[in-house]
């Protein structure tokens, strides 16, 4: 077993060396690439991975509709990806002799640091990943300790207006809420999308809207004008930030937590 153990480190360690040159399919990716200080080996990213854009990487387009060709000409090492890119489009490029690695969604906050870990075991930046997990577990477990004794609130976490779409509760968006010691008022449904009827029946305590889009602004002040909504009388009504709170790394979840966490004491 301990021989086992030290060839598979061997061959993830090889396997680091031999990565210099990586692609990025989504922010996410990119920004946890950043956080593991291994932004030196990424060649190319989407139009929305906002670091790597800004310090002049090479865009293929996006995580849904980017070029294959581009990527070809990068010579990539690796490319990685989320699940949101189609898998027929991730066959591909596996058939054009591209290492392709897709990761997940992640559906808790212990899942976002064991994917940046992993992210970090495929470039050989280990050491800095354990160094920003532990940072944003502390952050996160301190931010948790403050809640368990305040009153327990009922919450609605929106992010999308159209349709209206909410955080559901295998996902790690709800983490947010959990740690809060909040109850999250959308159990039963499976897709997300839910009535604004339905929300103002379960008459949250605390709305959060994602800024994602554009739509946060107006949809706060639509909910600002119901009348007998807790959450209006007392202006407990919410943006929260989606580029930090929408993209899983460990260091957006703490800071997107620690918003959360600041406006539930309000």
């Amino acid at each position: 077993m301990q021989l086992f153990f030290i060839l598979t480190v061997c061959q993830l360690n090889s396997y680091s060396q031999q990565v210099k040159r990586i692609i990025s399919l989504a922010p996410s990716i990119t920004e946890n690439l950043y956080l593991i200080e291994a932004q030196d080996k990424l060649v190319g990213c989407t139009s929305y991975c906002t670091l790597a854009v800004n310090d002049g990487v090479q865009q293929v387009g996006s995580t849904i509709d980017f070029n294959i060709e581009k990527i070809l000409l990068l010579k990539p090492d690796l490319v990685i990806t989320m699940q949101l890119t189609k898998p027929q489009d991730v066959e591909a490029m596996r058939k054009l002799g591209i290492n392709v690695k897709v990761f997940q969604t992640p559906k808790d906050f212990n899942e976002i640091c064991m994917q940046n870990l992993e992210i970090a075991r495929l470039t050989g930046n280990v050491a800095a990943s354990e160094k920003a997990i532990a940072k944003a577990k502390h952050q996160v477990d301190s931010l948790r300790n403050g809640m368990k004794y305040f009153p327990k609130k009922k919450v609605f976490f929106q992010l999308g207006a159209n349709p209206l779409f909410a955080v559901l509760e295998h996902s790690f968006l709800n983490d947010y809420i959990v740690f809060s010691n909040a109850e999250n008022i959308v159990k039963e449904i499976k897709t997300g999308i839910i009535s604004r009827e339905s929300v103002l029946s379960k008459n949250p305590d605390v709305i959060f809207i994602a800024t994602m889009g554009g739509f946060g602004a107006e949809e706060k002040k639509v909910w600002e004008n119901y009348k007998g909504l807790k959450a209006a009388s007392t202006k407990s009504i919410f943006l929260i930030e989606s580029e930090t709170s929408c993209s899983p790394t460990p260091e957006n979840f703490a800071k997107a937590f620690a918003d959360v966490v600041k406006c539930m004491k309000k």
